[in-house]
């Protein structure tokens, strides 16, 4: 690796590997409890916030999907906050939906990284 002037840069027997996976860990934790108690805003930016994370992980067709889909539920969570505004209380089920699948893909993204479990070549050793 380069550094800004061109020389190599050492590097480190640590990472932030361990570090990565607690915010993972606390950023699900966040969304779940926001998805509980139907705070759509809350769960939305959760969301991103997962999204920026797990953008590493991701091919770029991933990121452009998913990167439509949090402006198309952008535009939703504006709608909502607009009816609550008004005095609205009911709960958007296409605004609800929409999240609940983003979510899932970013967990998709976190399995298929190998995020969850460490990958191994024997199901045996795959928990140890």
């Amino acid at each position: 690796m380069a550094d800004f002037d061109g020389d190599k840069r050492e590097q480190s027997e640590f990472n932030m590997a361990v570090s990565y996976l607690n915010r993972l860990n606390a950023l699900f934790y966040t969304a779940d409890n926001y998805a509980i108690n139907m705070d759509m805003w809350g769960w939305y930016h959760a969301c991103l916030a997962l999204f920026r994370e797990l953008s590493t992980e991701m091919k770029e067709k991933e990121i452009s999907e998913l990167n439509n889909l949090q402006i198309e539920i952008g535009a939703l969570v504006n709608k909502q906050l607009n009816a609550q505004n008004s005095g609205g209380t009911s709960i958007n089920h296409e605004l609800y939906k929409a999240l609940h699948s983003f979510e899932i893909k970013l967990r998709k993204v976190m399995k298929e990284a190998g995020l969850q479990l460490k990958a191994q070549d024997e199901a045996s050793k795959a928990l140890r």
